[in-house]
């Protein structure tokens, strides 16, 4: 027996028996990596939010390591560099927030206090459409089931209270979730180095051959993601401070809101900025389709700009991935998980990439 395990193709005979056993028992097993999956979201989701934090808080630490100089006052480098990116990222939450806001309860104020000439203008185009007419003068009242109207009313309601129960158990666990996850983050954080020793430990004891390729990949994914991050904030500031100032210029409404917004939403590579635009076009419209009209030319000027000049400079040669690419890479990504796809396939794909460029040369030159 201690034979056959040491053959060569001993793990291969092994890895094709898991996989008829994945295949055979298939409900089972993605069941379980279901349950799995689920289990471990807030720690997945803690990791992530640890990357991104220590993005900033690198940057932080660097900084105190400058400013204090004492021995006795480096214990603490780590401790508040930690807490000055947490704050950061709340200040930055609440500042967009209190931006956001008001402008937005503002604008749906305006929707229904009767100022806004838009909606009366519609509600007259539908009281004389002449086919609106014509079409309600046909319906007979009398031919109407009202029994089977009052039991729809009663089931919707029914159904409208479990919605709105099931929407409370929804968001107690998304809480949840988070304060877990944020929680892990910390902890991945203060540890990270002692958890990267022990990583490393694992590797040069179970596969003493490969370390130095894994810590290569390794290197690689985490340069892609990290320059992939920092210049897409980047990039949405600008996009976003570019998109107030000129709205400020033109005399357009709710310009701090519509930057803000525009900043948030250009997080997401290509159609992110489209989003922002369909908010702000909304928003506009309801105070003045002409407005709305002007705000939609200048922002596909602004868009043009960012996409042959600003986004180039601070991503495009960053993360080193053809714009062909990174169009696929976002419609893989949407395709298969949303809008978080979309943001961390990019860097994903450029990666890969990477990896699969540096093999080619290496193959050519041998």
């Amino acid at each position: 027996m201690r034979k056959l395990f040491k053959l060569p193709y001993a793990p291969l005979v092994v890895a094709i028996f898991a996989l008829y056993l994945a295949i055979t028992y298939w409900p089972n097993v993605a069941g379980l990596l279901k349950t799995l999956l689920a289990a471990a979201m807030p720690l997945l989701i803690g990791c992530v939010i640890a990357y991104i934090v220590n993005l900033l808080m690198v940057r932080y630490e660097g900084l105190y390591h400058r400013v204090f100089k004492g021995q006795r006052a480096q214990r603490f480098a780590r401790v508040t560099a930690l807490c000055l990116a947490y704050l950061s990222i709340v200040v930055v939450i609440g500042v967009v927030s209190s931006v956001v806001a008001p402008q937005l309860v503002a604008c749906v104020k305006l929707l229904f206090s009767g100022q806004s000439k838009v909606i009366p203008q519609f509600i007259n185009w539908l009281e004389n459409e002449s086919f609106l007419k014509s079409l309600w003068q046909q319906i007979d009242l009398s031919k109407i089931n009202w029994t089977k109207v009052q039991s729809y009313l009663l089931n919707g309601a029914s159904g409208t209270f479990s919605t709105v129960m099931s929407t409370a158990s929804k968001v107690a666990s998304a809480l949840t979730t988070t304060v877990v996850a944020i929680f892990f983050s910390i902890y991945l954080l203060l540890f990270k180095d002692r958890l990267a020793r022990q990583f490393k430990l694992l590797l040069t004891t179970y596969l003493p051959g490969q370390v130095a390729r894994i810590l290569r990949v390794l290197t690689v994914f985490d340069q892609s993601f990290s320059s992939y991050i920092v210049g897409q904030v980047k990039d949405a500031v600008v996009l976003g401070c570019s998109c107030t100032v000129l709205m400020l210029i033109l005399q357009l409404p709710y310009a701090p809101m519509v930057g803000a917004v525009m900043a948030v939403t250009a997080l997401v590579p290509i159609i992110g900025a489209l989003m922002g635009a369909s908010v702000g076009i909304i928003v506009i419209f309801a105070v003045s389709p002409v407005k709305a009209l002007i705000f939609l030319v200048m922002i596909l000027a602004l868009q043009e700009f960012d996409n042959r000049v600003t986004y180039p400079l601070i991503v495009g040669k960053s993360i080193g991935l053809p714009s062909v690419w990174v169009f696929v890479a976002v419609m893989v990504g949407g395709g298969v998980s949303g809008i978080l796809g979309m943001m961390f396939t990019v860097p994903l794909f450029a990666a890969f990439y990477q990896l699969l460029k540096t093999d080619v040369a290496k193959r050519q030159l041998n």
